[in-house]
């Protein structure tokens, strides 16, 4: 009975422990069916948490895409700017040049004065109503465009010359440059302040071969000063600033520079330039060949009515005193080159002697001082220039 009982006691046991294999058998079933889930989760999710070279595919397709939609972005933001912008509103500055045929002529843009028509200024970019102002002219108006690709505009002022000054500049002789002994030596009627005679080296230059007549004077000052009224006739009675103001508005009306001569042109081409003879007179030794001088007319006469010099240059001698542009003053020794004289003074230059002369005040090397603000019958000029190429 016992044996019975513990042998069903032993199957008892034998039992419980085949159920608890059973159960835990079970579990480790279940387990092992659910932990393939667990690691495929864990290789899908490996990549975001624990790799980071393997996604670069990823990344850079991400990231391309990224940069992309910036750059558009960016496009759009570049292209709006200037809409938004004040700086891309306010117009270019360029510097913009202006070349006018008239060297004195005034500028204005918009009507603001800017300076001399020849320049360079800036200018902003779009339309400038311009206004070019000069003496003798009459005034310019145009519309200009700046921009970048329009940057230089030329002005050509409307300066037709008359017959009388198309004749001037027919009558302008070119003197080459070259050296001279200029002044006198000690002699008998040699005047103190032609000595000592020096040496003088030009360089080339154009003067007139007649003095300035009334006609010329007329057409360019629109009056008339003379005392002895006739328009082939050298103007006369004139200052020394008159000459001045009628060069300013000659040079207006031509374009050329046109001046009184320097002292030491003026003698050279009375002597002959580099065709010189030596002569006492401009172009003779006798007086009476090339000068209107100690006449008992009393009067100036017609000019070019007396013989030239070497130079073709009528008058030099006689008729009337001519201004230079020099003021007065003592001659240096040794050697010059274009000299001009003092640089202030109180008279200037007067050369060439007059109707009314003694012949030793008509040789080419006699100088008169004279104050710049006189004026008489006796006085007139002739005009010299550098050039005689129009600036127009």
């Amino acid at each position: 009975m016992i044996v019975v009982m513990g042998r069903r006691l032993y199957i008892s046991i034998i039992s419980v422990m085949l159920l608890s294999f059973t159960v835990c058998e079970q579990a480790t079933a279940q387990i092992v069916r659910s932990t393939p889930k667990r690691e495929t989760t864990t290789k899908q999710n490996k990549p975001k948490t624990t790799t980071t070279n393997k996604p670069n595919k990823t990344t850079t397709k991400k990231t391309s895409q990224r940069t992309r939609s910036t750059g558009s972005s960016s496009r759009s933001s570049v292209t709006a700017a200037p809409s938004s912008s004040s700086a891309a509103n306010s117009p270019t500055v360029y510097d913009v040049t202006f070349t006018c045929n008239m060297d004195d002529a005034d500028l204005y843009i918009d009507n603001a004065y800017m300076g001399y028509a020849n320049g360079t200024y800036n200018i902003k970019g779009g339309s400038h109503y311009v206004h070019v102002v000069a003496e003798g002219c009459d005034d310019y108006t145009t519309t200009i465009n700046v921009s970048n690709s329009r940057r230089s505009f030329k002005l050509n002022m409307n300066n037709d010359i008359s017959q009388p000054l198309h004749t001037l500049l027919d009558d302008m002789v070119f003197v080459q440059g070259g050296s001279f002994i200029m002044g006198t030596k000690e002699e008998a009627g040699a005047e103190y302040d032609e000595m000592p005679a020096h040496e003088v080296k030009l360089s080339s230059f154009y003067i007139c071969k007649y003095e300035v007549t009334q006609d010329l004077w007329i057409e360019v000052m629109g009056n008339n000063p003379s005392e002895n009224v006739d328009e082939s006739l050298p103007v006369e009675s004139i200052t020394w600033d008159d000459c001045q103001m009628f060069i300013k508005k000659l040079n207006a009306m031509t374009g050329i520079k046109f001046r009184l001569p320097t002292e030491a042109e003026w003698e050279f081409a009375a002597r002959g330039g580099v065709e010189s003879r030596g002569y006492k007179y401009a172009g003779s030794d006798s007086i009476n060949d090339v000068a209107w001088c100690y006449d008992f007319d009393e009067t100036t006469h017609a000019v070019g009515s007396k013989a030239p010099n070497e130079l073709g240059l009528y008058d030099m001698s006689g008729n009337v005193m001519e201004w230079c542009s020099d003021w007065h003053g003592h001659y240096k020794p040794g050697l010059q080159r274009n000299p001009t004289g003092p640089r202030h003074g109180e008279y200037r230059v007067c050369r060439g002697g007059f109707w009314e002369s003694e012949p030793s005040h008509c040789t080419v090397s006699y100088r008169v001082p004279v104050a710049p603000e006189d004026h008489s019958s006796t006085l007139g000029f002739r005009l010299a220039a550098t050039s005689i190429k129009s600036k127009r």
